[in-house]
């Protein structure tokens, strides 16, 4: 979901439509919705969506969404666990409201949803989190149609005099088959705004057309209806993901709106280079309200005189300053009290001494330009979303920003922005993806170069013990570094020490085998750009080791390999994609029972997939316990097809070397039989 931002009056905002009513009943029910028995072709689906409507006003900033799921089986009572997305960012909260929902039961019944929905946060890989708001559907079982609508809210806050777009997009699949689609879109009839292209205040229509981009494959076409777009669909397939694909937009069908010149829709490059044009215009304007800048950056260098550090200083002083894009969402009425008021210029965001992640970027390169640095800002897009399409011709596109600045001849991309990101890192959504120069000589796209897998360490030490009856006690440190360590701090910015210890105990419990105990016992390194993230936890693992006679087999390696179940199939349809490379380094010892000696233990496993991936993993003993070092360096991020069999081949032998046992002989293992 993506939303346009451009500035007006702060009273334009208060004129904005803070509730929307509801934009359609709920639909009678058909005797093909109550018999409607199973997917053809798909025999075991769990359930199906019978309807489906989206409609988009950009002329109120209204969005309604409606949703009807028949049930089909007991794998299908999923859905009705409903999530919906929210948004938040730059003080902007754009959230479910109006909501109501209902199950229908097979006997025609009609059971009411009068609770409330709650906010939680979704987990899915590295990196990647959404937040939702989520409700369970009252007495839904196997037969049942359950329905709900809502509309979007943005939720404005007195620091972003920002218009807000509703989402610029038609997500026409979903994960299972959708009888019925009927969906609309209706763009600005005029006023308050211009195109893509422009971002001042109180502008007006001056001839901006509607455009879209669809998706190869789609067999019917959006139709133009006076100014509405609209687009009615039958049997939509069920849209299939898979582990470790690159973000799900960028295949499944789509229609993405956006806002264009009249005439330059055709013209991509000419289109592109207006659009930088006008950008670098308001940037520069903001960079030019710089009282103070030169002072200050004269201080924060001191008398350092080599480049780097000179630069390195800056960044650090810049990223003092409170960043407002990491702090829980405020209402108007809580940033009014706080007196939070808005920047006009970078020389603000020293004065007021807090700024959004776009104007500490500014202020970041105002400072660079005034200790003599050559420095630019570079609009990005953001990879984590979707990849980069040239025809979709709209800064939608290229929200985020970094910093490129010109040290010893080239350019060192930076990203002081965002809270955490150390000095010489770009977050990895914004590296090897498009972005937008802007400099007075012309714009021009660029990219951030690749991470490398050592910029992404995860290092974890056991020092375990395994008892007569198999079990397995002992104590575990992870030493998390570079985007490892970045991204587990801005997933815990907004939560208290009980919810961090939460999360990392969960991670921890995915590492290890089922039915493990954990605690963490301590944490630190939270508040770090370049330190390590530090946590240590004692765990407990029932039946770790199993019997087969006077024998115990071992697992030599404590540890288990998530990509596993994403390397299980013999063909895929979908690339391979990881969000950064990254480096696993663990060593495992374990303590072996008072009577037991060992028998064997695994022999040295060894793979490599050319100079993209290597691991090893060595085991000895070193006469009192089994000690395992193991090494994963891994230096890709997007694969084709083609080279899935090749991913295949080295995950499954990483998978096999894990699954190695030392061999343990003698004591009493009678406690271990039959596990």
């Amino acid at each position: 979901m993506r939303f346009v931002r451009y500035c007006l009056f702060v009273a334009c905002l208060l004129s904005a439509v803070v509730s929307f009513a509801q934009s359609e009943d709920w639909l009678p029910l058909t005797q093909e919705d109550m018999q409607y028995k199973q997917v053809p072709g798909n025999a075991g689906a769990p359930a199906v969506r019978l309807y489906f409507r989206h409609a988009i006003d950009d002329d109120t900033l209204s969005e309604f969404v409606y949703e009807r799921i028949k049930i089909l089986n007991e794998k299908g009572k999923q859905y009705a666990d409903v999530e919906i997305p929210i948004l938040s960012e730059f003080g902007i909260v754009i959230s479910a409201s109006n909501l109501k929902a209902r199950t229908i039961h097979p006997d025609g019944s009609i059971v009411e949803f009068t609770g409330q929905p709650f906010e939680k946060t979704i987990y899915k890989g590295r990196g990647n989190k959404l937040a939702v708001k989520a409700f369970t559907m009252p007495e839904a079982s196997v037969g049942s149609i359950i329905e709900y609508k809502y509309n979007y809210i943005a939720q404005y806050s007195w620091y972003s005099p920002f218009i807000i777009f509703s989402r610029d997009e038609w997500e026409l699949q979903r994960d299972i088959h959708t009888v019925r689609e009927r969906l609309s879109f209706r763009p600005y009839a005029g006023g308050g705004f211009k195109s893509s292209a422009r971002a001042n205040p109180l502008f007006y229509w001056d001839g901006a057309v509607i455009s879209w981009v669809t998706p190869q494959g789609l067999k019917e076409k959006p139709k133009n209806k006076g100014l509405d777009v609209e687009l009615e669909l039958k049997d939509v397939p069920a849209f299939q993901a898979e582990e470790y694909m690159p973000p799900e937009a960028n295949y499944k069908q789509i229609v993405k709106f956006f806002y264009s010149r009249r005439g330059t829709p055709s013209a991509t490059e000419k289109a592109w280079q207006d659009l930088g044009k006008d950008r670098f215009e308001r940037v520069e304007t903001f960079l030019a309200k710089n009282r103070g800048v030169k002072e200050t950056a004269m201080q924060a260098i001191g008398g350092e005189a080599e480049p780097g550090m000179r630069l390195r200083k800056l960044y650090e002083r810049v990223q003092q300053i409170r960043n407002l894009s990491f702090e829980r969402d405020r209402s108007r009425e809580e940033e009014k009290k706080e007196n939070i008021v808005r920047n006009d210029g970078v020389g603000d965001v020293l004065t007021h001494g807090y700024g959004d992640a776009e104007e500490i970027t500014q202020l970041f390169v105002a400072m660079a330009r005034a200790a003599g640095f050559d420095a630019s800002i570079v609009q990005v897009s953001d990879r984590k979303r979707s990849f980069f399409d040239k025809e979709y011709i709209t800064f939608l596109q290229l929200e985020d920003m970094i910093a490129a600045v010109n040290l010893n001849g080239q350019d060192l991309f930076l990203e002081p922005g965002t809270r955490f990101c150390p000095y010489g890192f770009v977050r990895w959504n914004h590296t090897v993806t498009e972005g937008m120069k802007l400099d007075k000589k012309g714009v021009a796209f660029v990219k951030a170069p690749p991470a490398t897998y050592e910029k992404s360490v995860t290092r974890r030490t056991a020092n375990v013990a395994i008892a007569e009856d198999g079990s397995l006690k002992g104590e575990v440190t992870v030493e998390l570094k570079g985007y490892e360590a970045l991204e587990h701090r801005l997933d815990a910015i907004n939560k208290d020490e009980a919810g961090r210890k939460k999360d990392l105990e969960d991670e921890m419990k995915e590492w290890l085998p089922a039915g493990a105990v954990v605690k963490m016992t301590q944490a630190q390194g939270w508040e770090g750009a370049d330190d390590p993230l530090v946590a240590s936890f004692s765990i407990e693992v029932p039946s770790y080791s199993s019997a087969a006679g006077k024998r115990l087999l071992l697992p030599a390696y404590l540890f288990q390999i998530k990509k596993k179940d994403a390397f299980t199939h013999a063909d895929r349809k979908y690339p391979v994609y990881f969000p950064y490379p990254f480096t696993e380094y663990d060593v495992v010892n374990t303590k072996i029972p008072a009577g037991f000696t060992v028998e064997s233990v695994p022999e040295q496993q060894n793979a490599s997939m050319g100079g993209t991936a290597k691991y090893i993993n060595v085991s000895q003993f070193d006469g009192m316990q089994v000690v395992t070092e193991r090494k994963l360096l891994f230096n890709g991020v997007f694969f084709p097809i083609e080279k899935y069999p090749e991913l295949k081949t080295f995950f499954n032998k990483v998978q096999s070397g894990d699954e190695q046992q030392a061999i343990l002989h003698g004591g009493n293992v009678s406690a271990q039989k039959g596990n």
